[in-house]
């Protein structure tokens, strides 16, 4: 059974600091802990056809192309069960970029399993229900249902109290049955030994969430294991020895691979630094692709950077007045944005139509309006960008 021999944090600013072991022998063994709040993750609960891991991340990846921006994007599946032929689990979608810098920052750090920071207390709340954790920058809650996540976000404070926080997670809790009602809240710089007793709770309870790293070595050697095991299906039981050989085999042939990648690699940093000239390389492709598109013209759609600013500067100028406005899900397209949420009243909605009006540049019409048992309504707002 995998265990923590140590726990460490990596924050916003990209400092990581240690937090403490798990005590006695067990500080021998075991893994490396890191736990991060992230700022650009997000959980995808999925329901395919089949169960490869390959698979399912060019499935997500396609589903993501159109509210990405162009931008790349890393997909770290975990299949958690099976009911007839379909596969279920939660997948964590994460920037290219900001895993990139994360590993960047851990790279002294050796293999080790990365989670995002609420993870580690999910044990406390016996993985049902919200986790909310305070830090110097921000706020990074998640929700849980039976040990497995279905969503994670990070706040900065400038932007939404901690009793903010909490109401939104429970009214978001209402729409799972039965309720996951239980809550904690960490405050990470008071209570760092609580993080490193929750997380041993949390393994031990929850093992399967051992599964969820946020690290690219894990993922590569999931997919090689997977890769081997397709490639042993079928043998019979007479060719066991056969088989052993083959394994072999192909760990040669993976290292050999290993190997060109790696010198690939390096031609591939070479014609960078002699098209682009010096500088810091992460990934020669992806960078080659941004400095390309900044010196071509300006796209002709809007970028979901515009979109998302024109929306905070929208919000920002109705939060202090209109406090009963809540947004729950936004859909983005090249052409246009649409926001669903509830209101108390109609007068919050139409101020933020008059605002996204104002901030934006095209049009904005007010969608459906239907009263919600209780008091309140449900709105939604279609924003289209202008042709240019």
């Amino acid at each position: 059974m995998m265990q923590f021999r140590e726990v460490y944090i990596r924050d916003t600013k990209g400092e990581v600091s240690f937090l403490g072991g798990s005590g006695g022998a067990k500080l021998k063994k075991g893994k490396r802990l890191i736990l991060v709040p992230y700022k650009g993750l997000s959980v995808r609960s999925f329901d395919f056809p089949f169960g490869s891991v390959s698979s399912i991340r060019e499935a997500i990846k396609i589903q993501y192309i159109p509210i990405s921006g162009g931008k790349d994007v890393e997909i770290f599946p975990v299949v958690h069960g099976k009911e007839g032929r379909r596969f279920l689990g939660s997948a964590l979608v994460l920037p290219f970029e900001e895993r990139a810098s994360v590993e960047e920052d851990l790279a002294d750090m050796g293999r080790s399993v990365i989670w995002a920071l609420p993870f580690a207390l999910a044990g406390e709340i016996d993985g049902n229900g919200s986790i909310v954790c305070i830090d110097d920058d921000g706020i990074s809650s998640s929700i849980f249902i039976e040990g497995v996540p279905v969503l994670y976000r990070w706040q900065p404070k400038s932007r939404r109290s901690v009793e903010n926080e909490i109401d939104w997670l429970k009214n978001y809790s209402e729409r799972f049955s039965p309720l996951p009602s239980n809550l904690t809240v960490v405050d990470v710089s008071e209570e760092k030994v609580r993080l490193v007793n929750g997380a041993s709770e949390t393994l031990s309870k929850f093992p399967e969430l051992g599964h969820y790293s946020l690290s690219r070595k894990v993922l590569d050697s999931a997919i090689v294991w997977e890769s081997l095991i397709k490639s042993l299906e079928g043998f019979s039981r007479w060719m066991v020895l056969a088989g052993c050989l083959f394994l072999a085999a192909a760990v040669i042939r993976v290292e050999a691979e290993k190997n060109k990648i790696t010198l690939i690699q390096e031609k591939a940093e070479s014609l960078y630094v002699e098209t682009f000239g010096s500088g810091r390389i992460r990934d020669p492709l992806s960078q080659a692709k941004g400095k390309l598109l900044e010196f071509s013209e300006t796209p002709d759609f809007v970028s979901i950077e515009r979109g998302l600013n024109v929306l905070a500067r929208s919000w920002e100028s109705i939060d202090k007045e209109n406090e009963d406005i809540v947004l729950d899900s936004l859909r983005y397209s090249t052409d246009g944005m649409e926001l669903i949420g509830t209101a108390q009243g109609v007068s919050s909605v139409q101020s933020l139509q008059k605002r996204l009006k104002e901030e934006g540049d095209g049009s904005v019409r007010l969608g459906d309006i239907q009263q919600i048992p209780g008091g309140g309504l449900r709105y939604s707002l279609e924003v289209r960008w202008s042709s240019r």
